[in-house]
């Protein structure tokens, strides 16, 4: 049996107040890149919703209304309009 002596090791002690360690921070996703983006920047699957419409799902109504292609045909023949020009 211990004696009273021996309490003092015997006992858990308190904690004492530690400054937090930071923890891991994980690194941010890869981005995908968009292969053939709209004009807003956003992949054609950011305009399919599973209700009508074809807004863009990350600018909204008001910022992209409809998927249009940065590299359709109309676009790269007005690049070659205005570059000749």
């Amino acid at each position: 049996m211990p004696s009273l002596s021996d309490l003092d090791t015997s006992l858990p002690t308190q904690r004492t107040s530690s400054p937090p360690v930071p923890a891991d921070v994980p690194p941010p996703p890869v981005q995908r890149t968009v292969v053939d983006p709209c004009t807003c920047g956003h992949g054609q699957a950011a305009h399919e919703h599973y209700r009508p419409g074809s807004d863009c799902g990350t600018c909204g109504r008001l910022g992209c209304a409809e998927f249009r292609p940065e590299n359709g045909f109309f676009r790269q023949l007005w690049r070659k309009i205005t570059a000749s020009s």
